[in-house]
């Protein structure tokens, strides 16, 4: 789990934080303490490393390609 946390940060997972980090801040100052629950969500995710795809859920499994298959081709007129 700490090794989740400390490793793997690129450019977008510290966008999401710092995105999260200000919608916490914002909420809090205006007194809109369902929208700091809803930041604290979006903060934790990019600190947890979660989400859609961090998991490989949303990934494309790529066509395998076999060598001995004969690739056909079509004429255009």
């Amino acid at each position: 789990m700490i090794q989740n946390i400390l490793k793997n940060w690129n450019l977008m997972r510290i966008l999401r934080l710092a995105m999260g980090i200000l919608l916490v801040v914002e909420a809090a100052r205006s007194g809109m303490w369902l929208l700091v629950a809803v930041g604290a969500i979006f903060v934790a995710m990019p600190v947890l490393n979660i989400g859609c795809c961090a998991s490989g859920n949303c990934a494309v499994q790529p066509k395998k390609f076999r060598a001995d298959e004969e690739t056909e081709y079509q004429e255009l007129k």
